[in-house]
């Protein structure tokens, strides 16, 4: 090859590379870019608008927070005639209820929370979008004092006073408007992709609501009661019945029980 032909080469070869139809960076890295940018988009957008969601809610009258509440009531649950163990356990919590209200001011504004009991056979307590209170048959076959009663109505009614029940569903909103809005195409892969995103950072969420819960909680019982024993109790009980190693709770709703008995120690 002669030096014009290696001249004519050489051009030829700096005319490809200069092609705006070339690209100089590989389809993995483009990707990985892409796939970068959709989720720091999507992180943005949804940390905005929770910031935006909380402020509104935190900031919400009673009566509109009541207004809410009674759109999202569900249809009645058919009554049920209730053992004796459980009419017994229901007046206990309702008892229960009104010591806790009565240590607290701003609870005395509220609306009445109604108590009842689901026939789930799970430890489990839990709040309703309309604001009602359920206590498992699981959970009330397990607790064995008011102490401990108490420590779980007022978790739960914590998670009430700071409107967490609103919070959840408004997240779930969010994230669903964000993933029709994004879109990101029709294709599975980016809505399993979105979705796992959200669910990591609310698993970050609900645990920051159950450990200021437990704090709530462990704070009526000392006034009521003298102690926090009944929350150390109840705690020992979720982790007998559990029985699962420390990490597993790391991609669970809550903290480990061990991991809040140490909190409530403190």
């Amino acid at each position: 090859m002669n030096g014009e032909d290696n001249y004519s080469y050489e051009n030829q070869i700096d005319i490809i590379e200069d092609n705006v139809n070339v690209t100089k960076t590989s389809d993995i890295k483009e990707f990985f870019i892409l796939i970068g940018g959709i989720v720091l988009l999507i992180f943005t957008i949804l940390f905005l608008s929770d910031l935006a969601m909380r402020f509104f809610l935190d900031k919400m009258t009673y009566e509109t927070q009541t207004k809410i509440e009674s759109f999202l009531t569900l249809d009645a649950l058919p009554e049920r005639t209730y053992s004796e163990n459980e009419q017994i356990w229901l007046n206990r919590l309702n008892n229960i209820n009104n010591k806790i209200i009565a240590q607290d001011d701003e609870l005395k504004k509220l609306k009445p929370l109604n108590i009842d009991i689901s026939t789930k056979k799970e430890i489990n307590a839990y709040i309703l979008p309309n604001g009602n209170i359920y206590f498992t048959t699981g959970i009330l076959n397990n607790l064995k004092t008011d102490e401990q009663a108490a420590f779980v109505l007022a978790h739960e009614i914590a998670h009430y006073k700071n409107r967490d029940h609103l919070k959840s569903i408004g997240r779930s909103i969010l994230a669903l408007t964000t993933i029709s809005i994004i879109g990101c195409g029709s294709g599975d892969l980016a809505h399993k992709i979105m979705y796992s995103i959200y669910d990591i950072g609310d698993l970050r969420y609900s645990k920051r609501q159950e450990i200021e819960a437990d704090r709530y909680a462990n704070e009526v019982i000392k006034k009521i009661y003298g102690t926090n024993k009944g929350a150390i109790e109840f705690f020992q009980l979720i982790d007998k019945n559990q029985k699962l190693p420390e990490f597993v709770h790391y991609f669970s709703t809550h903290p480990s029980p061990q991991t809040r008995i140490r909190l409530l120690g403190n």
